[in-house]
């Protein structure tokens, strides 16, 4: 499913005095297969986007399509046929919150993964349904007899954001939207959600996952394109070695990897690489580099 967003507009609050405008002309190609990611300041409009990918927010201005999906609702299309729509969707785009407690409410585990099957599919039998909670479960690398009756809230942070995909995975979706997602992890609990998330998206249970950031070693070790918002539109849309390397006041203000600090630091004394910023390709530039001067 390709994500095509052509002037996208969004004002909060906008018969308000207050009123706020969020997006100011979003125009974005997320193509199916990417591993997308979006950065930018607080309040540059990468929360606001993404609530629309799946319907949370209601297009006001401007076009968005989602695979076959016309996000903005038409003069024919009536609020049955505009909701029926969206049920189709959000079985087809999953979206992770920051917080992933805000989306977990049943007492169980079981029962928390099993709302999204019980909703998309309500003819599947019992049997079927624990099967592909099971299923689910297990994907997201948490063992399903130990925690499928254990409250959500008794889990570890790591462990109710998995718990939290899996909610999503069992409906099968083609699209994964995840805010901020190793956000409050410590070091072995974000590699971990990323290392999960490789695993999806590399096999083909999700085709395409689209995460939002603040910490740019995770955009640059992760993701194959990324897009700069500001000021309420996406101003750049490139690679991470391409975002990293220019030299624009929207971008500065982002901070750099530690890899393309170590980058620039090593050009200011002659050294020069040619490294995309993964860890693994910068240390293996480095050894190179070093091999040939000595």
């Amino acid at each position: 499913m390709q994500i095509i967003s052509k002037g996208l507009t969004f004002t909060y609050n906008r018969e308000a005095d207050f009123h706020r405008q969020a997006l100011q002309g979003v125009d974005l190609t997320i193509n199916e297969g990417d591993f997308f990611g979006i950065v930018g300041e607080t309040g540059s409009g990468k929360s606001t986007f993404i609530q629309h990918l799946n319907g949370l927010i209601k297009v006001q201005g401007g076009s968005l399509w989602v695979g076959d999906f016309n996000l903005a609702p038409t003069d024919k299309q009536g609020k049955k046929q505009y909701k029926k729509m969206l049920k189709q969707l959000r079985h087809k785009v999953g979206m992770v919150f920051q917080y992933p407690e805000y989306q977990l409410f049943a007492e169980t585990v079981f029962e928390d993964v099993a709302f999204g099957v019980k909703n998309f599919f309500p003819t599947l039998s019992d049997e079927e349904i624990e099967k592909r909670v099971a299923k689910a479960i297990d994907l997201v690398g948490l063992d399903y007899n130990k925690v499928k009756n254990k409250s959500p809230f008794e889990l570890s942070g790591g462990q109710k954001r998995r718990a939290a995909i899996a909610g999503i995975l069992v409906s099968e979706p083609e699209v994964l939207v995840l805010d901020e997602p190793v956000a409050g992890l410590d070091p072995v609990g974000k590699k971990r959600l990323m290392s999960l998330l490789h695993t999806l998206h590399d096999t083909g249970i999700v085709k395409t996952i689209v995460i939002v950031s603040h910490d740019m070693d995770e955009i640059s070790e992760n993701v194959n394109r990324v897009a700069l918002f500001c000021g309420g539109r996406a101003v750049k849309v490139c690679t991470p070695k391409e975002l990293f390397s220019q030299k624009d006041e929207s971008s500065s203000r982002l901070g750099l990897p530690v890899t393309a600090y170590v980058s620039e630091k090593l050009n200011e004394v002659g050294v020069e690489l040619s490294s995309d910023f993964k860890t693994e390709n910068f240390i293996k530039d480095l050894v190179k580099k070093y091999k040939e001067t000595v």
